[in-house]
């Protein structure tokens, strides 16, 4: 498996680029260069598939006959893109020897262009569908430049969700100096924009509104971007994929996206003084929560010591099931010096009748809005804080083995605490 680095290095010996310039203390300007995602799948860890996709619709009367040759049963789908009037129409149909022909309009002001088929198995959404496939270069429109997307025709016989669906042929690749090392950095954009920068100040706006938008740092240096973290992490350096409003944490410091060029062949990365939601190598954000006897305490009062925290609701079935495990925890660790808290998004009167039929030896305290808007509104959900406020686990639970994850985060913790 080839690494980042040896692919950045055939890049640049090609394209004699990949340089980054610090422009102020707190500034570093990267140049990106171009290449075909599928030429660096093995840099991506699983790969990264990201697609767009428009329905096909009823074929349009003008468009039976296309340069001169008919289109027989033809469909149609519109392909549109939100920063961008560009709107381009897939013509898909038979020829008179009733073979597979596709024609794309990709602008009103040329000729239909037509497409260059090739049959393949769709892998990456239906393993077993056969699917048509092409590539198309959307020209520039306004202020959105040339891109390159490749395009998959699904036609399932008896079906009404027939869809053309589309990725991006091409990504960005760099590298930047930060801290003093040097990190291999990703850029890709959401397959419904032909630019990498977001429309309206992007780079201000909420994330999750452009969820393919990214920005991906090989933070651990080990040569493959980690696309898809599994929430079972225990280091700080694990997470590689964000978005591009979100901070990343380098060396105790956090870094932001704080432009990206149109064509995506530049960015800017500043030092970031963001604070960020609940995330793996991040601080803790406080929470004020009830104990039974209605007094409260932030979790910022917990530090000096691991917090493990379970969010969890007397009506959560799978809440329910672990606590048995989770009282064997606390009882392997009394005497310790860690903490159990077990947040409950309830009512203060539904705790003690729930208690008496199942008993919690955690810490039992009450949420409210601040701990839902930090945790979330999924149950159970685990997490755990070092002695010195930072996250080094959040996962889900429900599932066969998660006790297992949390001891041995909290026997690693205790041992390098010592």
């Amino acid at each position: 498996m080839k690494s980042i680095k040896s692919a950045i290095t055939i890049i640049a010996l090609v394209a004699t680029a990949f340089s980054c310039g610090v422009t102020g203390a707190e500034s570093i300007t990267v140049k990106m260069e171009s290449v075909r995602e599928d030429s660096v799948e093995h840099l991506f860890q699983p790969p990264l598939y990201i697609y767009g996709g428009a329905q096909l619709t009823e074929g349009l009367p003008e468009l039976q006959s296309v340069t001169g040759l008919e289109i027989h049963e033809p469909l149609h789908a519109r392909l549109s893109f939100r920063d961008s009037p560009a709107a381009p129409i897939v013509i898909v149909g038979l020829d008179n020897d009733g073979q597979d022909i596709a024609f794309v309009i990709a602008d009103s002001t040329v000729q239909p262009q037509r497409l260059q088929l090739a049959r393949g198995f769709f892998k990456r959404l239906r393993s077993q569908d056969e699917v048509l496939r092409a590539e198309l270069t959307v020209p520039p429109v306004g202020q959105a430049p040339e891109f390159k997307i490749e395009l998959y025709i699904e036609r399932i016989e008896n079906s009404r969700w027939d869809c053309v669906h589309h990725r991006n042929l091409e990504l960005r690749l760099g590298e930047a100096e930060i801290g003093g090392q040097r990190y291999a950095i990703a850029l890709m954009r959401d397959p419904s924009f032909g630019t990498y920068f977001l429309p309206d100040d992007s780079l201000s706006v909420d994330s999750s509104e452009f969820p393919n938008h990214r920005f991906l740092i090989d933070r651990n240096g080990n040569g493959v971007f980690l696309v898809l973290p599994s929430g079972r992490q225990t280091e700080e350096l694990e997470k590689e994929m964000f978005g591009v409003k979100e901070p990343f944490l380098i060396n105790d410091q956090l870094y932001k996206l704080a432009d990206v060029s149109a064509m995506g062949d530049w960015l800017v990365i500043e030092r970031s003084h963001q604070e960020t939601a609940l995330a793996v190598g991040f601080e803790m954000p406080n929470v004020t929560v009830t104990r039974l006897d209605g007094s409260t305490i932030d979790l910022t009062a917990l530090r000096g010591k691991p917090v493990v925290i379970n969010w969890w609701h007397t009506a959560c079935s799978p809440c329910i099931a672990e606590i048995p495990e989770l009282n064997k925890l606390v009882e392997k660790y009394e005497g310790r010096d860690v903490e159990f808290l077990a947040i409950a998004n309830n009512e203060m009167a539904e705790l003690p009748p729930f208690l008496k039929r199942h008993p919690f030896s955690y810490d039992i305290v009450l949420g409210n809005s601040e701990a839902m808007r930090v945790l979330g509104q999924a149950y159970p959900r685990h997490v755990i804080v070092n002695s010195k406020g930072k996250v080094v686990l959040d996962l889900g639970g429900g599932s066969s083995g998660i006790v297992g994850q949390i001891d041995a985060v909290i026997g690693s913790l205790l041992v390098s605490e010592l």
